[in-house]
């Protein structure tokens, strides 16, 4: 003990501990900590040829027990916003550190204080709009502000040193996954990223703009990097992220649209529909004509007939407006999408959207949404080699998320081919979503039992009508080149100088994607077509092969 004064080593501890922790109060437990341990072994004859770096191994060692205990409830600061506390009876001090410190004391508070104090401080919403935004009273927008403002004046004097934290950590935006091409096994990429795992959202949107390490991941989010690194290992594993070639470092690989970004054409679109409607829909309305003397068109119900009409015109539009503009981008046939280890054939891509976002206020933008057709396949089942549904997702027609289940497409086969509910082998839980399935327009109730209400085509016959699609689709793109070439070089999403994986097209998605259903609007309210259809008209086919 004579040998070492551990006495000359306190200041420096406490220093070192406060960077560790930047809590001057849990520095002194970290510290007093770190000398007992020390004491103890020195007495019992330990004799370390570095003292300071002995020391230093100890302290992290005391360190890392003080992670695990803090971190059984995460933790989270500010710091990117200006902003002050107003309204206080004592007199505030106002100096930038004070303010970064306040900044900072919000991301630890409780979610129902944090959100008003946010709202409140950073984005300058009234009360009113606090407690309309949130469904709650005035008074109890008024409660928690107070309680958030008791907090923030309680733990200020405890601060010091924080790292910086960034927005993502105690404000997240959401991701959503979507995908071009054919899922995996195990519905890759949807899969690899539920909409409850708020981490994983948050780990892609931070690691896009630039590749960074897992370290800098954790710390921009306020979570401990052992959260991180798992997470970053399913994400890489299941090609969503990717490892820079001799770097530590990671970055999301897929492109992630904004608001901005989806909506950058939008308003033009919706013009060029409106002033330029007789370009769109002089050819389809030649297709519709030959459309209607198919004998396969003629075979099907009145509901069925409008529903193949939609799954038509959209399918022209859509092909006419991607014509247009692979000139721009070049076209990327099936061909060049990348296999994935999952087994699937896919290209991903996201939709950031703010934590305020509410869909029912962008309804006016999600009316012209349609998204590229999709569909599930089911092989070998009774009498068919082959059964699939074909479906473009609209605002005219339901969009129930079990009709792309096979369970729900096998179905759909037998009650086209009259196979009784005794007789079926599908199991038994679907039908609890008839009610959903009615209403979206995929079924019927006659009086004879339920009937489906979409239209019923052999292989050939869906051959046949994509071959009348393409030879409109050429047409259509012709009349409408010009007015579209215009609005793809006007709107193109920029990417990340690191990325280069995305294909172009990805980059021009959004720039057309509203005009078709603009145009079907349009020839709507013309009386052109769907005149006088009140029902759900959801643009799908189901397609089987003897």
């Amino acid at each position: 003990m004579n040998q070492y004064d551990v006495s000359d080593y306190i200041d420096r501890l406490y220093l070192a501990a406060v960077r560790k922790t930047g809590d001057s109060c849990a520095a002194e437990d970290l510290a007093q900590e770190t000398l007992l341990a020390a004491i103890r072994q020195l007495s019992g004859g330990r004799q370390p040829r570095d003292m300071w770096a002995w020391l230093l191994g100890i302290l992290s060692n005391k360190y890392c027990d003080w992670l695990r205990e803090k971190y059984k409830y995460p933790q989270v600061s500010l710091e990117e916003y200006p902003f002050d506390i107003a309204g206080e009876d004592e007199a505030e001090d106002d100096s930038q550190e004070k303010l970064e410190l306040i900044r900072r004391e919000i991301g630890l508070l409780a979610g129902i204080y944090r959100e008003v104090m946010v709202r409140y401080y950073l984005h300058g919403h009234s009360l009113e709009r606090i407690a309309g935004d949130l469904q709650i009273p005035v008074g109890t927008v008024k409660s928690r502000l107070n309680m958030g403002r008791k907090y923030v004046r309680e733990g200020v004097a405890d601060m010091e040193n924080y790292e910086s934290y960034c927005r993502q950590s105690y404000e997240p935006d959401m991701l959503y996954i979507a995908c071009s091409g054919e899922e995996g096994f195990h519905q890759e990429p949807f899969s690899l990223v539920p909409q409850s795992d708020r981490l994983g959202q948050s780990i892609l949107i931070q690691a896009y703009q630039k590749p960074l390490t897992e370290e800098e991941i954790a710390r921009a989010l306020g979570v401990p990097t052992a959260f991180v690194e798992p997470v970053v290992k399913r994400l890489t594993e299941g090609e969503l992220m990717y490892r820079a070639e001799g770097s530590r470092k990671v970055y999301t690989d897929f492109i992630i649209y904004t608001d901005e970004d989806r909506k950058a054409t939008f308003v033009k679109q919706l013009a060029a529909a409106e002033g330029h409607f007789p370009l769109f829909w002089e050819k389809l309305e030649e297709g519709l004509v030959i459309l209607r003397e198919k004998a396969f068109y003629k075979r099907q119900k009145e509901h069925a007939r409008t529903k193949l009409e939609l799954h038509f015109c959209l399918k022209t539009l859509m092909n006419a407006q991607i014509s247009v503009r692979n000139e721009v981008t070049g076209a990327m046939p099936y061909s060049q999408y990348p296999y994935r280890r999952d087994g699937g054939r896919w290209l991903a891509m996201g939709n950031r959207y703010s934590p305020g976002h509410r869909p029912e206020k962008d309804k006016e933008f999600h009316k012209y949404g349609v998204s590229g057709e999709s569909g599930c396949r089911e092989r070998d089942f009774r009498d068919a080699g082959c059964i699939e549904l074909r479906e473009y997702s609209t605002a005219l027609g339901g969009n129930p998320k079990c009709e792309n289940s096979p369970q729900y497409v096998k179905w759909f086969y037998e009650l086209a081919s009259g196979v009784s509910p005794e007789e079926s082998s599908v199991d038994a839980h679907v039908l609890q979503d008839v009610d959903c399935l009615t209403e979206a327009g995929f079924l019927t109730r006659a009086e004879t039992g339920l009937e489906l209400d979409i239209p019923v085509l052999s292989r050939e016959e869906y051959r046949e009508e994509s071959l009348l699609v393409s030879e409109y689709a050429e047409s259509v793109a012709e009349n409408v080149r010009e007015v579209l070439l215009s609005i793809f070089q006007s709107g193109y999403v920029r990417l990340p100088g690191h990325l280069k994986s995305v294909p172009k097209w990805q980059q021009y998605m959004y720039c057309g994607n509203s005009v078709p259903m603009a145009v079907i609007y349009q020839a709507r309210e013309k009386g052109l077509f769907l005149k006088d259809v009140e029902y759900p008209v959801p643009a799908v086919l189901l397609v089987y092969e003897k």
